[in-house]
C-alpha cells in the first residue's frame, strides 16, 4: 500500500521551508502535508533581499494514464483548510472521470471569447479610422471621418458593447439631427454598419446588422430630398463669363497684384479643382510639350492628388500666359501660385474675390459647372467634356475612355472654351468629335 502522510497542523505547515542540493545550493522543496493524498506544499529558496522564500500548494493527481500536477494556489493567500478541499473536489471529479485540467482550459476559453467580445462602438471605430486612413488619398478625408464620428456617433453608442447595439439605439441617435443634416446622418450611418460588419465578421457579434440604411433605417425617417433637397456649388452662368474673365482682369491691375486673381483665371482655363491649382508646382508642368500633369502622390494630405492615377491637363495659350506671369516663373521651383508674402493662397480668397470684389454670383469651384453648362448647350460630347473635370466612372466602357483620358479632344475643347472665355465666341455645334464618329473611322 502508497504510505500515508500524516497531516500536519497549521503550525508545522508554516514551517516548511526549501532544502538543498547536493551541492549545498539552496532548492525548492515538495512536501506532503496530509489530511488529503496527494496534496503537497512547494517551497522555494528566498530570491533578493526576501528571507522567506515564496510557497504554493500543488496536488498531484493520475488523470487517465498519466501524472499531472495541478497549481491550487499561494500559501497562505489560499489557507490550508481551502487547499485541502480543492484537492477533495478534484479528486471526486477525477473519479467521475472528469479532466479538471481540461475542464480549466474550456473555463478559460470561455472567459478569454467573452472578453474578445466585450469590443465597444468607441474601440471599434478607432480600429475602422486606422483602416480608413490607410485607404483615403487625403489627410482631410480621414480628419472628416474623425470628427464624423466624434461628433454624430460616439457621444451616442461610443459606450455599448457592438454586440449589444440594437435598432432602437441606432434611431435615437439619428433623430437627434436626421433632418437638420440628413446627408452627414446618411453617411455616418453607412459608416457605423461597416464597423458593426467588421464586428460580425470578427466574431464580436452573432445577430443581424441594425444599422443597415436601406431597406431598414432609411424606413424610420423621411426622404432625404423631401427635407432638404440637394444643394450644389454656386456657379456663374457661362453667358457671363466672358463678362467675368474682364473683370477678373481689370481687377488684377497692375499685372500681378492679385495673385488670387491669376489662380482663378488659370482655374477656369484649365476647369480644375481649387486645391489642385492652389498648391501646384513647377515640376509638374511641361512648358515645352504644354501639359500639366496631376501624379498620384504617397504623401499623405496632398490634396493636389484627387485622382489616384496620372493626369495630364492640357495647357491652353490663355493658362500658359498665366503661368509665365508668375514671379516663380524665372526660377521654376516648388508652388507656382502664392500669396504676395509666400503663402499658399487660401480657397477662400478664390471666392471671395468673385463675389466682394467684382460683383458677381458664385464660387471657385462652381465655375467646374459653368464649364459643364456651357458644354452641354454646345453639344460637346459627354465623355470628353466629364473627363476634362476628371470625372470617370466604373461603367467598363467609360473605364476605358478613362483610361486613355482622351488628351487630344479635351485639348481641343480646352482650346475652344478657353477662347469663348476670353473673347466670347462661340463654337459650333459638335466641334469636339463625338465617340461613336471615331470609332467608325
Amino acid at each position: 500500500m502508497p504510505k500515508i502522510a500524516q497531516e500536519l497542523s497549521e503550525v508545522s505547515i508554516r514551517r516548511l521551508k526549501h532544502t538543498h542540493n547536493a551541492s549545498g545550493q539552496p532548492y525548492k522543496a515538495v512536501h506532503p502535508i496530509g489530511g488529503v493524498s496527494g496534496l503537497y506544499l512547494q517551497c522555494f529558496p528566498p530570491s533578493g533581499s526576501k528571507t522567506v522564500g515564496a510557497k504554493s500548494w500543488l496536488f498531484r493527481a493520475v488523470i487517465g494514464n498519466k501524472r499531472r500536477w495541478i497549481g491550487l494556489g499561494n500559501y497562505p493567500n489560499v489557507p490550508t483548510k481551502d487547499a485541502r478541499e480543492a484537492a477533495r473536489t478534484l479528486k471526486a471529479d477525477i473519479k467521475l472521470g472528469i479532466d479538471p485540467l481540461a475542464a480549466k482550459a474550456a473555463a478559460r476559453a470561455k472567459i478569454e471569447e467573452a472578453q474578445r467580445k466585450e469590443l465597444t462602438f468607441k474601440q471599434a471605430a478607432a480600429k475602422y479610422l486606422i483602416k480608413r486612413s490607410k485607404e483615403y488619398k487625403t489627410a482631410k478625408q480621414a480628419q472628416r471621418l474623425s470628427y464624423q464620428l466624434d461628433t454624430y456617433v460616439i457621444p451616442y453608442i461610443g459606450n455599448l458593447q457592438v454586440k449589444d447595439i440594437e435598432r432602437h439605439h441606432l434611431i435615437s441617435m439619428l433623430q437627434k439631427y436626421y433632418e437638420l443634416y440628413p446627408d452627414t446622418a446618411i453617411r455616418v450611418i453607412n459608416h457605423v454598419a461597416k464597423i458593426i460588419q467588421t464586428a460580425i465578421i470578427e466574431g464580436q457579434r452573432t445577430t443581424h446588422n441594425p444599422a443597415i440604411w436601406a431597406g431598414n433605417l432609411a424606413l424610420m425617417f423621411p426622404s432625404k430630398e423631401k427635407i432638404a433637397p440637394t444643394k450644389h456649388y454656386a456657379f456663374l452662368p457661362y453667358k457671363q463669363l466672358p463678362d467675368f474673365m474682364t473683370a477678373l482682369d481689370d481687377y488684377n491691375q497692375p499685372k500681378g497684384s492679385k495673385p488670387e486673381a491669376a489662380c482663378l483665371a488659370f482655374i477656369i482655363h484649365t476647369v480644375s479643382r481649387p486645391s489642385e491649382v492652389r498648391l501646384m508646382v513647377w515640376s509638374d508642368v511641361d512648358l515645352g510639350n504644354k501639359v500639366w500633369a496631376i501624379k498620384p502622390s504617397s504623401v499623405k494630405g496632398d490634396d493636389r492628388r484627387k485622382s489616384g492615377n496620372k493626369w495630364l491637363i492640357p495647357l491652353t495659350t490663355a493658362a500658359i500666359k498665366i503661368l509665365k506671369a508668375q514671379p516663380s516663373y524665372a526660377q521654376q521651383r516648388d508652388r507656382i501660385f502664392s500669396t504676395s508674402n509666400g503663402g499658399e493662397i487660401p480657397d477662400a480668397y478664390l471666392s471671395s474675390s468673385i463675389n466682394a470684389a467684382l460683383g458677381f454670383e458664385g464660387v471657385a469651384h462652381g465655375f467646374r459647372t459653368t464649364f459643364k453648362t456651357w458644354c452641354q448647350e454646345h453639344g460637346v460630347n459627354d465623355e470628353v467634356s466629364e473627363l476634362s473635370l476628371k470625372h470617370t466612372n466604373s461603367d467598363a466602357t467609360r473605364a476605358a475612355y478613362a483610361r486613355s483620358q482622351l488628351f487630344d479632344d479635351r485639348k481641343k475643347l480646352l482650346t475652344l472654351y478657353s477662347k469663348y472665355a476670353t473673347t466670347g465666341q462661340s463654337i459650333p455645334t459638335a466641334s469636339v468629335i463625338p465617340m461613336r464618329k471615331r470609332a467608325r473611322q
